[in-house]
Formats: structure tokens, sequence, C-alpha cells
């Protein structure tokens, strides 16, 4: 997963050192994974509310929502893209979400801009919530109700 993250930067956040990596496992309620062939092809990381994870995304959202899962990752190799894969991943955890009860969250950069995630979570009913600039990288947060 660690190597796959780090091939899909920047649209993912860049976790050089593999003990960090480890550390998000460790706060994920949810690890969802695509294979073929047993070959690791997709991955998605999803925690929920009241972890001790110092992202500045996770805690502007935790300051925002006392319940939801939030999409901290999801990391699909380049030559499986546009194959569906993401969409199945993702109606998995929106399933989970409406189990739970609460909202799915996620940020998507809009510095460097992720013009194919941004449609691609708007074709999944997606809406914004706030946006931050951190000066180098900007995002906008967006919310799906479950």
């Amino acid at each position: 997963m660690h190597q796959l993250n780090q091939q899909n930067t920047p649209e993912v956040g860049d976790v050089s050192d593999i003990e960090n990596f480890k550390q998000l496992i460790k706060f994920s309620e949810y690890i969802l994974l695509a294979e073929k062939e047993s070959k690791l092809i997709g991955f998605m990381l999803c925690m929920k509310q009241d972890q001790n994870y110092q992202s500045k995304n996770y805690l502007y959202l935790s300051n925002k929502f006392s319940e939801f899962l939030y999409v901290d990752r999801i990391a699909i190799g380049k030559k499986y893209r546009r194959l569906g894969i993401g969409k199945a991943i993702y109606e998995k955890i929106i399933e989970a979400a409406n189990l739970k009860k609460v909202p799915l969250l996620c940020e998507v950069n809009t510095k460097p801009k992720n013009d194919p995630s941004l449609a691609f979570h708007k074709y999944l009913g997606f809406e914004e919530i706030g946006k931050n600039d951190f000066g180098d990288s900007s995002v906008v947060y967006l919310k799906k109700e479950c």
C-alpha cells in the first residue's frame, strides 16, 4: 500500500516514511483493497471521528462534525484508473456510512488542481462544505450525506 500511495502523489498526500504510513493504517476504521491476480491495484483508508490523527484536513473536519467517516486517501494504480475500481471502492464505503448513519467526508486538492477527482466526487453526489489554503497547496472539503 505504501508503494502505491507514493506512486499516486500529489493526488494523495506524500507519506515518505513507512512508519508514518503504518500509523495511518492504525487510525483507519476501514481499509478497502482492490486486487487483480493477487496484486494490489488500489486501496482506500477511511477513519471515523475521535482519532488522534493530526492531519490538518482531519482536524478541520473534526471541528465541524461530531460523527463521520473520513476518506483519508484512495489510490488506484495508474494503469487501472477509469475502469470503475474507485467507484466500486467508494460504493462500499458509502454503504458503510449509510449503515452508521453518518456523513462521508473527504478533501480534494485544488492546488495542484485535481480535476478528475473533483468531477468524480461530484458524480458520486458529494457537495462542497469548505476550503482551505495552506500556501503551497489548497483543498476543497466535500461531504456526502448517507
